[in-house]
């Protein structure tokens, strides 16, 4: 196991957190890293989104495939073969 030297504070408020959930604070930790990992992988999602929409015509192709791939969802579906 890995030890880390974290501020006082912080060792302070993981204690409270420990206290409060009665989780271990290897655990409070752990959660805390996914939770900002998943937070980070959405900051560069939406900024590479944000990026694909400022160039119109990467948008515009980007919607020519959505609608192309929302045709092939939907074909073949059970709503298609209802009314057969």
């Amino acid at each position: 196991m890995a030890t880390t030297r974290i501020l006082d504070s912080d060792h302070a408020l993981l204690q409270t957190l420990a206290a409060q959930t009665g989780k271990q604070q290897q655990e409070i930790i752990h959660e805390a890293l996914e939770s900002y990992h998943r937070e980070r992988l959405l900051d560069e999602i939406n900024a590479a989104f944000a990026q694909l929409k400022a160039d119109p015509v990467a948008w515009r192709e980007e919607q020519a495939e959505r609608m192309a791939w929302d045709a092939t969802a939907h074909s073949g579906s059970a709503l298609d073969h209802a009314n057969e």
